[in-house]
């Protein structure tokens, strides 16, 4: 039991740092706090979903087309928040609440508010290893969020345009008199962001329901995850969605799916406490 609960919180985990990577990339460059995240996730799961269960499309086909869905959408998101003045941070939060409510909507008059599932019969078969069981979506999810994190850590850690990339995260202002072009950078990080929010969708569909009005929980989670983390650190959105993942999968097993939202309620708010930096980060000097 405790097996399976380790592994199914290391998968879940997985999954949702692939949802929160996008959020935090997005949000750490440009300082736009896009709560409209939630609503472009589950708008690439409806494409993906309407092309496999309308079209008859592979489910591996789907992805690329979910990207490319996701990408216009946030180019055109981020001409409207290159549009803005300051307080950004609020003004994007206004702007993007606005865009949450007019995808939803959207997406309730094209799919309706039923609840919808791409249900793939391999993926719910598995393997029954000693001690515990693992489903070929398990393990599916598992190695496309590990092959996500490795190369998006690759990019940020191992090249020039990542090392542009953090720069602007650090500090903007310092970045542009380095000879970095800031607004280059901020496209960039929309274009990651929805590459990332267009592999996520996908699986969300096949993990969770689908319904229009779900986006908010995702966003709810991404913006926990960031504040886990603490704005800009890769390797801290790693452990963060670990730890929340393994966490929310050991309450259910000891207390009861009613007791998962809770406990990440209180991991968030002990280390808003004793963290507010972030889990990785320094204390106050």
């Amino acid at each position: 039991m405790w097996t399976t609960a380790l592994v199914s919180g290391i998968s879940l985990g997985s999954f949702y740092i692939l949802i929160a990577l996008g959020f935090a990339l997005i949000f750490g460059v440009t300082r736009n706090f896009n709560l409209a995240h939630g609503e472009l996730v589950v708008f690439a799961g409806y494409v993906s979903y309407w092309l496999w269960k309308v079209w008859a499309w592979p489910f591996v086909l789907t992805f690329p087309v979910a990207i490319l869905a996701t990408l216009l959408i946030c180019l055109g998101l981020q001409r409207l928040f290159a549009r803005l003045c300051e307080p950004l941070e609020l003004n994007s939060i206004v702007l993007s609440f606005g865009m949450a409510i007019l995808i939803q909507n959207t997406m309730l008059f094209w799919f309706s508010g039923d609840y919808r599932l791409i249900r793939i019969p391999t993926l719910s078969q598995g393997l029954h290893l000693p001690g515990f069981y693992l489903s070929y979506g398990q393990l599916t999810l598992l190695f496309l969020s590990l092959t996500v994190i490795a190369v998006l850590y690759i990019l940020m850690y191992r090249t020039y345009l990542g090392k542009a990339l953090r720069a602007t995260i650090q500090d903007k202002g310092a970045a542009a008199q380095a000879g970095i072009n800031v607004a280059v950078m901020g496209t960039l990080a929309f274009c990651l962001g929805a590459i990332l929010i267009g592999l996520a969708g996908p699986l969300y569909g096949c993990i969770h329901y689908l319904y229009p009005s779900t986006g908010h929980e995702i966003t709810l989670l991404a913006i926990t995850i960031t504040i886990f983390a603490g704005v800009g650190r890769l390797g801290g959105i790693i452990l963060a969605g670990w730890i929340l993942g393994l966490a929310e999968s050991f309450a259910v097993i000891l207390f009861g799916t009613s007791w998962r939202e809770m406990v990440a309620a209180v991991l968030l708010l002990a280390l808003l406490a004793f963290k507010p930096r972030g889990i990785l980060g320094k204390g106050e000097q």
